[in-house]
């Protein structure tokens, strides 16, 4: 869907369906960086030179809706609290690689699966995907071992792991969560590093918009 490299002129927005960002390494190994849901942008932040410096992928399929920098410029411009949300966006998204870099880093194999449930449990929940603890998970073994760099046998095995101790159920690409209180104690999840600050909107006045 987009390429390293490419000038970055617009501002994608997945609408429904699940995409990601990758890189590939020099030996054709893939790291998957980020997990894009609906609501999310392809890239919030690009090179200094204004090109994309990952790739993008969809993981199933996706409907996706572009919008030119100039419209958008003039949108922020017009509409200021629009503005507001990009800014907790963004701050959002350095959170969500924050997070993942100590996910990786830091975390066993378990609590890394485990993280990864949560958090994405948490933001399909945000935007109404989940149902009594059920919500669509298209990501296969090979995915999974590309977010959180493991083995596909390992997934195979904590994936496993996650079922026998009754935390999860995952068939047919539907995931349900039967004990989340129990997979955050696993994941020493918190979700404040996900939650949009709530504040009092500012009084903006409608600005003019020139002719």
């Amino acid at each position: 869907m987009a390429r390293e490299g490419d000038e970055i002129a617009s501002f994608p927005v997945v609408l429904s369906g699940w995409a990601a960002r990758y890189q590939i390494l020099r030996n054709g190994a893939r790291q998957i960086t980020r997990l894009l849901l609906p609501g999310d942008a392809f890239y919030f932040d690009a090179s200094p030179n204004g090109t994309a410096i990952e790739e993008v992928v969809t993981l199933s399929p996706c409907r996706v809706v572009t919008i030119p920098y100039s419209d958008m410029e003039r949108t922020i411009n017009r509409f200021p609290l629009i503005g507001e949300a990009m800014l907790q966006y963004g701050r959002m998204e350095n959170a969500v690689q924050s997070s993942w870099i100590v996910n990786i880093g830091r975390r066993d194999a378990l609590e890394r699966m485990a993280h990864l449930l949560c958090e994405t449990h948490y933001r399909l929940q945000i935007i109404d995907g989940v149902k009594d603890g059920q919500f669509h998970f298209p990501l296969t073994q090979d995915d999974l071992a590309d977010v959180l760099g493991l083995t596909p046998v390992h997934i195979n095995r904590k994936l496993q792991q996650l079922r026998q101790e009754n935390l999860i159920t995952l068939r047919s690409k539907q995931l349900t969560i039967e004990d989340l209180r129990g997979l955050q104690q696993i994941a020493g999840f918190d979700s404040a590093y996900l939650a949009p600050q709530t504040r009092p909107a500012p009084a903006y006045e409608r600005r003019p918009v020139a002719a």
